[in-house]
C-alpha cells in the first residue's frame, strides 16, 4: 500500500513526514528551507508533490498544515480538516493535537495547554482534547526563535569581528548558519558556524546560548504560567512544541515550572507534519470504508 504524507509550512522551512498507510509507523521526515522571497505556500504545495512522488505517497490524501493567528482559535474546533482545492488543509494546532492523541501523549478526556515557540513568537492554546474545542489562546512576540538567533548572531559578530564590510548576502548566510547551529545545539554542546569572521569558522557553545537567552526563557515561562492561571479551564497538561523547544535550557526552565504536568515530545519542530500525516492516514481509511460500503 502507498505511504501517506503530511507537510507543515513554517516561517522559513517546510517540513514533511512520511508514514505507513495506517499512520502508525514514521517512515521518514524531511525539512526544506524556503528561499527568501519565494512564495511559501506555493513552495509547500510543490514539496507535497515532490515528497509524494519520491516516496510513493498517496497524493490525494496528503494534508498540508498552514499557520494561523492563535488568537483567532478561541471557540473553534482545532481538528477540522478543510478541502483546499489542490490539497487538504489542517490547522497547526489541529495537527499537533492529532499526533499527541494518536501517540497517547495526552489523556483523551483532559484539557491541555499547547505552548508553541516559533520563529515569530510564542503562543498558548488551551484546548479540550476530546472535542478539540479551543477555550483560550494568546500570543506574544516577547520570546521567539528569531530573537534567539539574533542574539547569537550579534554575540558572534561582537566577539570575533568581521573580515570585510557586512553585506545583505553575508548576513543572510550567517543567519542560516546560526539557525542551523541552534538546531544542532539540541544534541551537541558545541558546533562550528561559518561566516564573515576574521578567523573563518567559529565555535558556538550551548553554554553561551544559554547565557544569552536565560532571562528571556524565564520570562516567557512565567508568561505562560500567567496565561494558564487566568484561563477559563483548569489545565491538566502543558505540551511544549516548536523548534526552540529543542534547546535543553528551554526544556529545563519549563520542567522546573510545570514538573510532571509537562509533556515534551521528541522532535517538537516536526510535530505538526507528523500530525498531518496521521490525518492523511485517517482520510485514506475513511475512503476505504466508503468504497467498501458502496
Amino acid at each position: 500500500m502507498r505511504a501517506v504524507v503530511g507537510v507543515s509550512l513554517g516561517a522559513s522551512a517546510v517540513r514533511a513526514a512520511i508514514m505507513d498507510p495506517m499512520g502508525r509507523a514514521l517512515l521518514g521526515t524531511e525539512s526544506v528551507t524556503v528561499p527568501r522571497g519565494r512564495d511559501r505556500l506555493e513552495a509547500a504545495v510543490e514539496i507535497v508533490d515532490s515528497v509524494c512522488a519520491r516516496h510513493a505517497g498517496n497524493r490525494e490524501s496528503a494534508v498540508l498544515v498552514v499557520p494561523d493567528d492563535p488568537r483567532c482559535r478561541v471557540g473553534s474546533a482545532a481538528t477540522v480538516l478543510h478541502e483546499g482545492g489542490c490539497v487538504r488543509v489542517a490547522s497547526e494546532l489541529g495537527a499537533q493535537l492529532t499526533y499527541l492523541t494518536q501517540r497517547g501523549l495526552v489523556e483523551p478526556q483532559s484539557t491541555i495547554a499547547v505552548v508553541d515557540i516559533g520563529k515569530s513568537g510564542t503562543s498558548v492554546s488551551v484546548v479540550d482534547v476530546g472535542s478539540g474545542i479551543v477555550h483560550d489562546a494568546e500570543w506574544s512576540d516577547a520570546f521567539r526563535g528569531a530573537t534567539v538567533a539574533a542574539a547569537v548572531r550579534e554575540h558572534l559578530l561582537s566577539a570575533y569581528g568581521t573580515s570585510a564590510p557586512r553585506t545583505p548576502s553575508a548576513d543572510a548566510t550567517l543567519d542560516d548558519g546560526v539557525e542551523w547551529a541552534l538546531e544542532m545545539l539540541a544534541v551537541h554542546r558545541a558546533v562550528q558556524v561559518g561566516g564573515p569572521f576574521l578567523g573563518g569558522s567559529v565555535t558556538v557553545f550551548r553554554t553561551t546560548v544559554d547565557r544569552l537567552v536565560l532571562d528571556a526563557v524565564t520570562a516567557v515561562s512565567s508568561w505562560v504560567y500567567d496565561v494558564v492561571a487566568r484561563g477559563r479551564r483548569r489545565v491538566d497538561t502543558v505540551v511544549l512544541v516548536g523548534g526552540p523547544a529543542n534547546l535543553p535550557l528551554v526544556r529545563g526552565v519549563f520542567a522546573q515550572q510545570w514538573g510532571e504536568a509537562l509533556v515534551m515530545p521528541a522532535e517538537p519542530q516536526s510535530l505538526a507534519a507528523r500530525g498531518a500525516a496521521v490525518l492523511a492516514a485517517r482520510t485514506v481509511s475513511a475512503q476505504h470504508r466508503f468504497a467498501s460500503a458502496s
